[in-house]
């Protein structure tokens, strides 16, 4: 007797994601959180230009730990000396928990010239410097490393949902919603903003009965 396909569940809701139902999805899902909310030790984020940068062996340890089967390859690079950049196309590939998933990224650097004759410093490094970052933008876009310095963290609609209630209260609305719009707000300092909010409201609270 032929099986009878299952007629698909019907979800009353939106709840902003699809169901689970493969115990595999579900464990590379639960990875995933885990890493986008670990907190990246300052040691590893450096400053340049007013922009943060998360250190490539701490990002490659990370892939290690949480995603040992990997692998980065240069799809193909070119050089443009008119404009003096240097551009590196590669793609990350990820196996975890029998689905493999790919990301392809493209990044460039400044060809460094010296000062006194105008010629190239060392265009090797100038391609390893396009290279790394290529790396370390599909790093985190695709296995959520280092979200709290990438602002790639999207927050849950129930946390948005208990920021909406505290921001309300506050003249400050505005600011809040423009830094959770930016990603400046997400899972790694989730708790932190609704510390300072509840604090910011007792205190608006508090102003508002000493002025009745």
């Amino acid at each position: 007797m032929p099986k009878i396909a299952k007629k698909p569940q019907m979800v009353d809701k939106w709840t902003g994601g699809y169901e689970l139902t493969d115990p595999k999805e579900i464990k590379v899902q639960t990875k995933h959180k885990t890493v986008s909310d670990f907190q990246t030790p300052q040691v590893y984020v450096q400053k340049r230009q007013n922009f943060d940068y998360v250190d490539e062996g701490y990002m490659r340890q990370i892939m290690n730990d949480f995603y040992p089967v990997w692998s980065w390859t240069i799809i193909s690079w070119s050089t443009n000396f008119e404009e003096g950049q240097v551009e590196v196309h590669g793609r990350l590939t990820i196996v975890d928990e029998g689905f493999e998933r790919n990301f392809d990224s493209v990044a460039s650097h400044r060809i460094m010239r010296k000062r006194d004759s105008g010629q190239l410093v060392d265009l090797g490094n100038d391609m390893k410097s396009a290279n790394t970052e290529a790396f370390k933008v599909a790093a985190n876009r695709l296995c959520n490393v280092s979200d709290d310095v990438y602002r790639k963290s999207v927050l849950t609609q129930t946390q948005l949902d208990t920021l909406e209630g505290l921001y309300k209260q506050l003249p400050i609305a505005k600011t809040v919603i423009e830094k959770i719009a930016k990603h400046e707000v997400n899972n790694s300092n989730f708790a932190v903003t609704v510390e300072k909010l509840e604090s910011l409201v007792k205190q608006q609270q508090k102003q508002n009965k000493e002025t009745k």
